[in-house]
């Protein structure tokens, strides 16, 4: 499946009906009991801000509240560069804008910055001369199809690197990239260190086959205002420079596939039987919650989103079970 960004289809920039009031989130010791309800509301409160047809699954929240995600969510593990600045990369998990597609905002910044006290993604800190640090989490989440079945699946979502608008981060930062020889080298750098996450977390968790999609390929990629405009830069290109040196020290234990539709292979009679030493990846969004716009967002992401809890497991805010892990080497900047 492409792992690209699409427009967003049939968005209505109606609120939904159920929006509200967040609770406060109170840090409370270790070895307190987690107040799974407060999480749940918390989860509603979100979801309440997204515009209408982009929200996650309402059974996530309203499950999460009930105290049945414990096990997945004391499983989300987020990964960040060994060499980052673990306050910065909390910052980045934490501060996510509900859904960003193409820099599209599709939910109520108001209502954002009223529940949660910001109306932007920390993402907005990055530009032409300053990249933020890139980071990955893997969570196992219920998957639930159409027909009412559920599975545990292992993903993890890594963050492409985002050329779909000359107002990204991303964009200002690298382009052009013809005429930069020292920026092309740096983001084959920063992919390499991407894919790694994929391999490092499969072999922590003993997962010995990896579904890869192609991450920052499609829209993504920015077409011929971004990679594709000239071919020694192309994503093609890109891929077959960072890709193939990770994958390579890790052949010895990991297999390597090309990821089927989702969510139809993880319910068929070849997948069902894959998932439970399987890897997913999806392609995350550098802005916002897992699964971006959902049902309205026809990406990869979209469709992970809209048939998984990930949005409430990935986010600290719904999650104070998360934890934090690093993957090196340092890529120089």
């Amino acid at each position: 499946m492409a792992a690209s960004r699409a427009t967003a289809v049939k968005v209505s920039r109606k609120k939904p009906a159920k929006a509200t009031t967040a609770p406060a989130v109170r840090k409370r010791p270790a070895a307190c009991a987690t107040d799974w309800a407060k999480l749940g509301q918390i989860g509603e409160a979100i979801w309440g801000v997204y515009f209408h047809g982009c929200q996650f699954p309402a059974w996530s929240y309203e499950s999460l509240g009930r105290g049945e995600l414990e096990e997945h969510a004391k499983s989300v593990v987020l990964y960040y560069q060994t060499g980052a600045s673990l306050k910065e990369v909390k910052k980045l998990a934490t501060q996510r804008e509900p859904a960003n597609i193409a820099m599209n905002r599709c939910y109520d910044e108001d209502g954002l910055e009223e529940l949660f006290g910001y109306r932007r993604g920390a993402y907005a800190e990055g530009g032409e001369d300053r990249l933020l640090p890139n980071i990955a989490v893997y969570c196992l989440t219920p998957m639930r199809s159409a027909r009412g079945e559920q599975v545990n699946v292992h993903v993890i979502n890594v963050v492409g690197y985002a050329f779909d608008s000359d107002e990204q981060p991303d964009y200002r930062y690298f382009f052009p990239l013809h005429s930069q020889p020292a920026k092309w080298e740096e983001l084959v750098q920063c992919m390499q260190q991407m894919w790694r996450y994929v391999f490092e977390c499969a072999r922590r968790k003993g997962l010995r086959r990896v579904f890869l999609a192609d991450v920052g390929g499609g829209a993504f990629s920015g077409g011929k205002m971004g990679l594709e405009r000239y071919a020694r830069t192309s994503y093609v290109a890109l891929k077959e420079a960072s890709l193939p040196p990770v994958q390579q020290e890790y052949e010895s234990d990991i297999e390597v596939h090309t990821l089927p539709r989702v969510p139809d292979f993880c319910f068929s009679e070849e997948g069902r039987p894959l998932l439970e030493d399987s890897l997913l990846v999806n392609a995350w969004d550098p802005w916002s919650m897992v699964g971006n716009g959902n049902k309205a967002d026809n990406s990869l992401d979209g469709f992970f989103g809209r048939c998984t809890a990930m949005a409430v497991l990935c986010w600290p805010k719904t999650n104070p079970h998360i934890k934090w892990e690093t993957v090196g080497p340092r890529v120089t900047r």
